[in-house]
């Protein structure tokens, strides 16, 4: 299972809000995740970060998954994110060679099938049911799609800034599952932003020409984060259709002109610079010749040093 990473930093005051800005926490995370590519095993690292940490991980996944069964309400919630920990560090270790750090029985697939039985009586969407979708797709549930799905559908009212149908979108990428993508791709026209854009990062992990056609459509799209995140989506599935929405995102000029009309977007010089310097990154994984004048400009010229070292990088210079 190949790996890529989510950059989770501590928060910098220069990336507070504007005075007078609302706060929205998934939709002002979505910000810099214009070329953040998705992890296929990180997906509850949105869920820490509004949330906190998470307590008690030193107790069993077995024990954990029975917390979140028969727990109070607190106790469930935090049991839910120390076992989808759990099992995602089981999931590199596997990834790697490595003996699970939080050893399983073999009827755990069945103690999940209860689990599931179980939580599935809330009359609500809950936390806990996603954490047993999330399991059940690492451990190769084949309804594990069927269980994710369910969040998919989520109103604002009962999913407020996707705390439950974010995670489950990314949880969807670990399925590798052809019929993954044609559920995400629905979401690419769905009524909040902050969703289209999550369903065009995770679906730069579902590879179809469906797919690669699906995000080449956004790419005429107002927002300046939906039409990078395509561009980078399509990058990572071999696609140059987004190379033009790529060199856009590589000018800082395009992050001013959009804080201009909207203050609470791109006012971190953090967030600018890495949105960037991932653009580079992006472009140059297309691996295309008329792309080199931009990179030997960008390399001789420009002011933020990891996007000078980005774009040497993609010139093949040390």
């Amino acid at each position: 299972m190949s790996e890529r990473t989510i950059d989770v930093r501590e928060p910098d005051p220069a990336d507070a809000p504007e005075p007078g800005v609302p706060e929205s926490p998934y939709k002002n995370l979505l910000v810099p995740l214009v070329v953040v590519p998705f992890a296929v095993v990180a997906v509850l690292v949105l869920v820490f970060v509004f949330f906190g940490a998470v307590g008690g991980e030193e107790t069993g996944i077995e024990e954990n998954l029975q917390r979140v069964v028969n727990g109070g309400l607190n106790e469930r919630k935090q049991a839910a994110m120390s076992l989808v920990s759990q099992a995602i560090e089981n999931s590199k270790a596997r990834a790697e060679g490595k003996p699970e750090p939080w050893p399983v029985p073999g009827d755990f697939p069945a103690q999940l099938a209860r689990a599931w039985t179980e939580v599935s009586s809330d009359p609500d969407l809950t936390h806990r049911r996603l954490a047993i979708a999330q399991l059940a797709a690492l451990y190769g549930d084949p309804d594990a799609l069927d269980k994710l799905a369910s969040f998919l559908g989520a109103t604002e009212e009962q999913d407020p800034d996707g705390k439950l149908r974010i995670p489950a979108l990314m949880a969807m990428t670990w399925l590798r599952d052809e019929r993954s993508a044609a559920m995400v791709i629905p979401l690419l026209d769905h009524r909040e932003n902050y969703i289209r854009q999550v369903a065009a990062a995770v679906l730069q992990d579902m590879p179809g020409q469906a797919t690669a056609d699906a995000l080449a459509r956004l790419l005429g799209d107002s927002s300046l984060e939906m039409r990078g995140q395509a561009a980078v989506s399509l990058s990572h599935l071999g696609d140059a259709r987004g190379a033009a929405v790529l060199a856009e995102l590589a000018d800082p000029a395009s992050y001013a002109a959009v804080h201009a009309q909207e203050p609470a977007k791109y006012a971190s010089k953090k967030v600018v610079a890495d949105s960037r310097q991932r653009a580079v990154a992006a472009l140059a994984r297309l691996g295309r010749a008329e792309d080199r004048p931009l990179f030997e400009r960008l390399a001789a010229n420009d002011d933020d040093p990891i996007v000078r070292e980005t774009a040497m990088k993609a010139l093949g210079k040390p």
